[in-house]
């Protein structure tokens, strides 16, 4: 059996899921590939989706959020763009389906969808495959793929699917791909001891891959609160904001991370997660069991990420009247509501995703 992964770099999120259930079916001694759709392509291409999404997302979000929602009412051209370059690229893409004998095509982007859809439409194409929907919500345009099955974060999406027009029993809510390690847990005195920390309460500062947000508004915020406990921010690939952090005093001890590969650690240590609402990042928290306050959303898909969370109670966002020091206090204060929050997590969490959707695909096609 061999599995093909499509992914595209518009964020981190989409190529980290993809890579979750890769690793996953590899342990189960499973030929995979990954391919960047794009990249693979046409570099310049998918150089070029890349940046623009980079750009629009931290530099011009509320028009990146505009353009969502147009999208969203179905009067966007941006998905109509895709599928023009997807015409020109499909048949590189299908020599490479053929040469490597693919048996099954996991998409962990809408574009990538959308690519083996006109494959399938021009006739060349029939090989089985999934999309992979990493927000908990259902994006623009979906519905307009034709894939075999669709997995969704949560069976309470399945409505919004459905209403979307993809056809129920093409619905899976497995839940969105993470890699297994977060499903794993040791103590919050075995997490500190183990990265060196104190064991005063922690709180978590995670703003995504590429470090989103002002990190320093936002850490004032969470230094502000009078009760002992330590920080930890994790600045990911920003390294102006970690220099800028550095430079910061603090009533607080902190610890002051680049980018890491023990996020899961940190994760177990801490008392709760001040966090940007990807996709990803959110299914890291809630398979932890972390309570997260939610700051700074892109405007478009982690503004329905935010009302899924909240409306669910694994959630608090923070806003000009409820700020991030507010939210701190409460869940430092109320152990009552922190235990609710973690109760609505233990309804919600899917930590074994990746292996749910992997088991399924090779059930479902596998030789």
């Amino acid at each position: 059996m061999r599995v093909l992964f499509l992914t595209v770099s518009t964020g981190h999120g989409h190529n980290s899921c993809a890579k979750a259930m890769e690793d996953y079916l590899k342990q189960q001694g499973i030929m995979t590939f990954v391919l960047d759709v794009y990249e693979y392509v046409h570099p310049l291409i998918g150089k070029t989706v890349s940046d623009v999404y980079s750009f629009a997302s931290s530099k011009v979000p509320k028009i990146y959020g505009k353009f969502y929602d147009i999208e969203e009412g179905g009067k966007g051209k941006v998905v109509g763009t895709m599928k023009t370059l997807n015409r020109a690229f499909a048949n590189k893409l299908f020599k490479f389906i053929e040469e490597h004998h693919i048996d099954v095509i996991i998409c962990s982007h809408l574009f990538a969808g959308e690519l083996i859809t006109r494959l399938k439409e021009t006739g060349k194409l029939d090989v089985p495959s999934m999309g992979v929907v990493t927000d908990y919500t259902i994006h623009p345009h979906w519905e307009e793929t034709n894939l075999d099955y669709y997995i969704t974060a949560d069976k309470g999406l399945t409505r919004q699917a459905a209403l979307r027009g993809i056809t129920p029993e093409k619905i899976k809510p497995f839940g969105i791909p993470i890699h297994l390690k977060f499903a794993e847990k040791v103590s919050k005195q075995q997490a500190k001891e183990q990265l060196g920390f104190s064991q005063n309460d922690l709180i978590l500062v995670m703003m995504g891959s590429m470090g989103y947000g002002n990190m320093t508004s936002i850490l004032e915020e969470v230094d502000s609160v009078d009760k002992p406990y330590d920080i930890a921010v994790v600045c990911g690939n920003n390294e102006e904001a970690k220099e800028a952090i550095d430079q910061m005093q603090f009533r607080h001890p902190i610890h002051n991370l680049g980018f890491v590969k023990n996020v899961d650690l940190l994760m177990d240590a801490a008392e709760c997660i001040v966090t940007k609402p990807g996709g990803l990042s959110v299914s890291e928290s809630l398979a932890k069991g972390l309570p997260m306050i939610l700051v700074d959303p892109i405007p478009g898909q982690e503004d329905r990420n935010v009302e899924f969370l909240v409306n669910n109670g694994v959630a608090m966002i923070s806003s000009k009247t409820y700020p991030v020091s507010e939210a701190v206090n409460q869940l430092l204060e109320d152990t009552c509501r922190r235990e609710e929050i973690k109760n609505a997590i233990g309804r919600i969490a899917k930590p074994y995703a990746a292996k749910t959707v992997g088991d399924f695909i090779v059930a479902q096609w596998g030789k």
